[in-house]
């Protein structure tokens, strides 16, 4: 099994419903994955023998696994990879930095290098940044 995407992510599934939010390593602004719906084909009953309850359970834990694997490639999708500490981030923690040649840093890691670089905002637009001089500047 894939070791999650991201430093901290959730787990909600259900008997149901497999489900699970990621996190940006940076800012913790969550990231949701297609929720999945659990399908056993088995008819349901009121009572059920133990060896059933086993195999609805052993079947309930692989489809779990897939559908946790499915959601990982989900997120990642969503996030950028840190070329500088690994962090999967959103767009809103990305600086593409003129030092890296535009490859993807996290915000924290721009400030920390005293980067200079672009942030791309939900609108498209872009914003210059130069943390080597702790000023930020508007662009276009």
């Amino acid at each position: 099994m894939l070791d999650a995407v991201t430093k901290k992510y959730i787990d909600a599934s259900t008997e149901e419903q497999f489900a699970f939010s990621f996190f940006c390593d940076c800012c913790g602004k969550v990231v949701s994955t297609t929720p999945l719906t659990f399908r056993p084909g088995f008819k349901k009953k009121l009572f059920i023998s133990k060896a059933e309850r086993k195999a609805r359970e052993m079947l309930w834990q692989k489809d779990h696994d897939a559908a946790y694997e499915r959601a990982n490639i989900e997120a990642l999708k969503q996030l950028n990879r840190c070329v500088v500490c690994g962090a999967a981030i959103c767009n809103d923690c990305t600086v593409e930095c003129e030092e890296t040649d535009g490859k993807t840093v996290c915000i924290d890691c721009a400030k920390k290098n005293r980067f200079k670089g672009m942030i791309w905002n939900d609108d498209n637009e872009t914003f210059s940044v130069d943390f080597s001089t702790d000023q930020t500047k508007d662009g276009t």
